[in-house]
């Protein structure tokens, strides 16, 4: 497994021209995806942990894995106790692999940015991380995560610095809060997200509170 292989899939799923390329890209990784990543030196997964532990209670269910990829985070919540996730994505190939971790009570294929097929104030949270990225879900994907977790319960999610103000998340953030539907309650400082594979890739994890 070189560093070239690990290079490839990745520029393929930041380059992709739209979600059904996005959506082959990521299938075409899957099987390789754990690999890889844990290469990178993915260090979202720990300091989003972290966050979790610090803002959702071990008791709080159901809970949203937003983008649920191959299920990484999903276990790590399991280890910590978290239990009644349900997972999303709009890879078919990913979700095989994280159905066989067997941490999930239901996985769904959507999209973030389409409408999701919840009730209003569904989940008591909700985590989403390496989803919102250059290439990826689009800052209006904020609009049903509000609608679908309760009042009170936290949204909990990464987001690649360089999109934050070129991708109109900052915007989206700003009216959301205007709007009251949702309150910061914390934000890490920049770090590399991915920092054996390109360490100039810096990302924050956001934690907000719904209203």
């Amino acid at each position: 497994m070189s560093e070239e292989e690990h290079s490839t899939y990745l520029q393929k799923v930041y380059t992709a021209a739209d979600n059904r390329d996005l959506e082959a890209a990521y299938d075409n990784w899957a099987k390789k995806y754990d690999a890889h990543v844990n290469a990178f030196g993915y260090q979202i997964p720990a300091v989003a942990a972290g966050l979790i532990g610090r803002y959702v209670k071990s008791g709080d269910s159901p809970i949203l894995d937003a983008g649920a990829g191959t299920g990484l985070m999903g276990q790590i919540l399991d280890a910590m106790g978290y239990t009644g996730q349900i997972g999303i994505d709009m890879s078919v190939g990913m979700m095989d692999l994280a159905e066989k971790r067997g941490v999930y009570i239901d996985l769904r294929q959507m999209i973030l940015g389409d409408p999701l097929d919840f009730p209003d104030n569904y989940f008591a949270a909700c985590q989403s991380m390496g989803v919102f990225t250059a290439g990826h879900a689009p800052s209006n994907a904020f609009d049903e995560l509000t609608r679908v977790v309760r009042p009170g319960g936290s949204i909990i999610f990464s987001l690649l610095e360089k999109v934050y103000i070129g991708g109109g998340f900052k915007e989206k953030f700003d009216q959301l809060e205007a709007s009251q539907k949702w309150a910061l309650l914390e934000r890490t400082k920049a770090f590399p997200g991915l920092p054996l594979e390109d360490p100039t890739l810096l990302h924050r994890v956001f934690v907000y509170s719904v209203l």
